[in-house]
């Protein structure tokens, strides 16, 4: 999605209580979607105990991300709310890849595991300064909760470069990985974006010629 008819859209999206809604039970969903308990099988598969330590940090802040998300959504007097599976950026890089239900078993399969990590990882990185700048003005706290999530994600970044590139073995191995799994997060958030837009604005929480004429 253009930058600036993403930017036009959340503006819209949150003005309102469903909208505010929606895109905190996407937050949290993502936060929640650990596809085939990725986590715990890359926790099994890792060796060395200070790594190991760290795909556990990573897990655990997932699920602290979550709550925080759940909680802004209680405070605002809101529930969450069912997710389409058109509308989950993990469910639809599993249409392109499998997911991550395939066991890890390999060197390679961690290495494949965290470079999508990382580009999903970089995604929220990217986006969640966006949607707190679009909360900013309503609602001020959650706003705070998003960029605190984003800081935590450049963390995430770091934790899969540095346990992915450990596996890969080489520079050129991890790269390459890496870019493969950019261009495939790349055309599921494209995808995942349009969808969204054409979701809310069926239900009235954003117009549609309004995002687009601002660009």
């Amino acid at each position: 999605m253009d930058t600036d008819i993403g930017t036009t859209f959340l503006a819209q999206l949150v003005t309102t209580d469903a909208g505010r809604q929606h895109m905190l039970s996407i937050s949290v969903d993502a936060e929640e979607g650990d596809e085939g308990h990725i986590f715990e099988q890359l926790a099994d598969r890792v060796e060395d105990p200070k790594m190991k330590q760290i795909v556990e940090r990573h897990r655990d802040d997932e699920v602290r991300h979550a709550q925080l998300f759940r909680g802004c959504l209680s405070r605002l007097g809101l529930e969450m709310q069912a997710i389409p599976d058109e509308l989950k950026i993990v469910h639809q890089i599993a249409a392109v890849t499998g997911g991550f239900d395939d066991p890890i078993e390999t060197s390679g399969d961690v290495v494949a595991a965290y470079a999508m990590l990382l580009a999903i990882e970089e995604r929220g990185v990217e986006r969640f300064p966006l949607i707190a700048d679009a909360f900013r003005s309503v609602d001020p706290e959650t706003a705070d909760v998003y960029l605190r999530v984003a800081r935590d994600e450049r963390g995430h970044v770091n934790y899969c470069e540095s346990i992915g590139r450990h596996h890969a073995g080489d520079d050129a191995t991890w790269r390459t990985a890496l870019a493969e799994a950019r261009a495939i997060e790349e055309v599921a958030f494209l995808g995942v974006g349009l969808a969204n837009l054409t979701y809310c604005t069926e239900r009235g929480w954003v117009d549609l010629t309004e995002a687009v004429g601002a660009a």
